[in-house]
């Protein structure tokens, strides 16, 4: 695979989308894992910091209806 930004070898992919990625040309952002109600019921997530990056895709902050799923 070619990264997607420079076409050289690239070295991973993109945790949230998918594209290649050389080592140049990757960001890093956090990826949650999963999410549970912890003690005193206070929301918690399970999160993996420094995943590759592609800087193209925009992951959401927060879900999407996608009504014509039903």
């Amino acid at each position: 695979m070619n990264c997607i930004h420079c076409e050289g070898p690239a070295n991973g992919v993109c945790r949230f989308c998918g594209r290649a990625l050389c080592k140049s040309h990757a960001r890093s952002m956090p990826y949650i894992i999963t999410l549970y109600i912890g003690e005193k019921r206070v929301p918690k997530a399970i999160v993996v910091a420094d995943t590759f990056y592609c800087g193209l895709c925009k992951p959401q902050p927060e879900p999407i209806e996608m009504p014509e799923l039903d």
